[in-house]
């Protein structure tokens, strides 16, 4: 499998195979590229961001998970976000959703209103 890794502008071209149970990773140039294969092989991950309503205004209020969650469960907590209204005020690092669909992450204000 190939993948292009993403933690650094760099974007280092990776070769990642399986052998048995072993990951065999290389074309990394630091050790973050290997760490990047590897969980993109066994448990993938993504931030989301988003917008949920705000009570009485029209402007929505952007939001992101506080870090990345398995890429199994975006759907649902987009659709959750989709379906959130809060009320005015926030500010940035308010929790607006704890422990999103059971993933043990916080949904957080990324701006105030």
């Amino acid at each position: 499998m190939n993948l292009i890794c993403i933690n650094c502008p760099r974007g280092c071209e990776l070769t990642v195979d399986r052998v048995n149970d072993e990951i065999k990773v290389s074309g990394h140039a630091c050790p973050r590229g290997e760490a990047y294969a590897v969980e993109e092989l066994t448990n993938p991950t993504r931030m989301v961001t988003g917008l949920v309503k705000v009570a009485g205004t029209r402007k929505p209020l952007p939001v992101k998970t506080r870090v990345a969650i398995p890429k199994g469960k975006i759907a649902q907590v987009t659709n959750l976000l989709a379906n959130t209204t809060v009320l005015a005020p926030k500010v940035i690092g308010d929790v607006v959703i704890s422990d999103v669909c059971e993933t043990g992450v916080d949904v957080i204000v990324t701006a105030n209103c």
